[in-house]
């Protein structure tokens, strides 16, 4: 007897279809499964037939064989189990009326060995397939119900355990706490209108250049390099840029949710990536980690960070590697991994903000001789960032530490991450409407300049100027008139002025 089974695996972050096919037949007992699957895979045997012991199911001494096609690529996971068990479920006689399932669903679940059925990775990925594929829905996990669920126009079966799975197939009936059927939601309900978060940038005393670098870079996606001693404030002032940036759209929940459950961190309390990614790597992450890589490639942090942040604290400290390795996703908004027969490409659009010391001893920007490195020391430190990499950030700020006069008031830093917040949000409407959706003034093209932002003869003279004193690159020239872009959005003028432009190359490092 030959039957098929729809499955689904992964390659990067795309998932692809596979056909569980099964074959019985008479000859030694035997099961085993081909096709190219990891160790994972080939210890299912014994978890699935443990399963459907458990559950009452005997596995009757046949020859039954598993392929798992297409087999010409490499597979991983545990995610076939379910799969494989109702195909022999079928083929044993204990399935009844098998094409409600086998036509219309993908199934996807890794089975315990009392026949529970396990939460697994890339369930949304699935979901994303079957909706491609038109199919009538996707088999999962009861735990990983929501995260399929966000996916509108297709039913999604949660499955708590085998036997309860199969009663459902046979006769239809679902036995109360075994089976829950959901239907792909078009809007989810994610809380209340605005999020609600436990730090806020007035915490931040002082530091008034940061804090207008940080809503600029929040306001038109540029990346942001601060430089200054330690305990200034450089890392309290990047972990508060999330508070505020604009809530995540539908289309960017599925894209990270999407990252998040290929990398296993979603889970039944939190189905789906809701606010936007704040990643911070340490510093001794390798190229893999960070980048993206690995014998079977899967996402690095970047891609983690992917409609988000990423945080590089102690940037001159990470491997020159790992720094070299942004170049090409930060220009491109992707990162490229190859591997001998093919070539995966992760999305890495996101807001990068370093955090460095200007010297080995980081006392460089306080008053007095509290410094004590050398104009040697001092150039080779800095020169561990390279120049093509300083020229990818937008803005710079080189900040001191605030006085203690200052730490000590009653009252709060300034102005909130709420108020904040609300201009960016006018700004990015203002980009919305001028570029159309998911385009911000970090995305526009040099040939787009000159439709987007156009100059006056004294704003253009000023930049030349300012390109020849500061010897600025071609990049850099192009980084100046975003910058000046975006401020002149926050302040709702359609046209960039001459302020505008010299905030802007305030914010360049000469």
């Amino acid at each position: 007897m030959n039957l098929k089974v729809m499955g689904t695996s992964y390659t990067g972050i795309e998932n692809y279809l596979v056909e569980v096919e099964i074959d019985i037949c008479a000859g030694l007992p035997n099961l085993n499964i081909i096709g190219m699957g990891d160790t994972t895979i080939y210890e299912s045997r014994e978890r699935v037939r443990t399963a459907m012991r458990n559950s009452d199911y005997q596995l009757s001494p046949k020859k039954i064989t598993v392929n798992l096609s297409p087999a010409s690529i490499r597979k991983e996971g545990s995610h076939f189990d379910l799969a494989i068990s109702t195909g022999l479920g079928i083929g044993m006689g204990y399935i009844r009326d098998r094409k409600k399932i086998l036509e219309n669903y993908i199934i996807m679940g890794e089975l315990a060995l009392n026949g529970d059925v396990k939460g697994v990775k890339g369930v949304i990925g699935g979901a994303i397939l079957a909706k491609e594929l038109g199919l009538k829905g996707i088999v999962v996990p009861r735990d990983n119900i929501r995260e399929a669920g966000a996916i509108p126009g297709i039913d999604v079966i949660g499955v708590k355990n085998l036997k309860s799975f199969f009663h459902f197939i046979s006769t239809g009936e679902m036995e109360e706490g075994g089976i829950e059927i959901k239907k792909g939601e078009e809007n989810i309900e994610l809380g209340g209108e605005e999020e609600k978060f436990r730090i806020d940038i007035n915490e931040v005393r002082g530091q008034e250049g940061a804090k207008r670098a940080l809503e600029i870079a929040a306001a038109g996606g540029h990346n942001l390099l601060l430089s200054g001693s330690p305990g200034s404030g450089k890392s309290m002032l990047a972990r508060r840029i999330v508070t505020i940036l604009p809530q995540m759209e539908m289309e960017e929940i599925i894209e990270s949710s999407r990252i998040y459950s290929i990398m296993g961190e979603l889970n039944r309390e939190n189905p789906l990536v809701t606010r936007r990614p704040f990643r911070s790597p340490h510093h001794t992450g390798t190229i893999s980690s960070i980048i993206g890589g690995g014998r079977n490639p899967r996402p690095g942090e970047i891609t983690m960070a992917h409609n988000g942040v990423l945080f590089l604290d102690e940037m001159s400290e990470f491997s020159k590697d790992v720094i070299e390795s942004l170049r090409q996703p930060l220009e491109d908004r992707k990162v490229s991994i190859s591997r001998i027969g093919y070539r995966l490409d992760f999305p890495t659009k996101f807001i990068l903000i370093g955090a460095t010391n200007p010297c080995n001893c980081g006392l460089l920007f306080e008053p007095g001789d509290q410094c004590k490195c050398s104009a040697h020391e001092i150039e080779r430190y800095r020169k561990k960032l390279s120049g093509p990499i300083i020229d990818r950030m937008d803005l710079y700020v080189d900040i001191k530490k605030v006085k203690q006069e200052e730490l000590l008031k009653n009252s709060s830093g300034g102005e909130g991450s709420e108020s904040i917040r609300e201009r960016v949000l006018r700004a990015r409407k203002i980009q919305m409407e001028r570029y159309g959706e998911g385009k911000l003034n970090c995305d526009i093209t040099p040939r787009e300049m000159g439709q987007y932002c156009p100059l006056e003869e004294e704003e253009r003279q000023l930049l030349k100027i300012a390109g020849e004193n500061l010897k600025l690159t071609a990049r850099a020239f192009h980084k100046v008139i975003r910058v000046a872009r975006t401020i002149a959005d926050l302040e709702s003028r359609k046209k960039i002025e001459k302020k505008h432009l010299l905030e802007a190359l305030s914010f360049r490092k000469s």
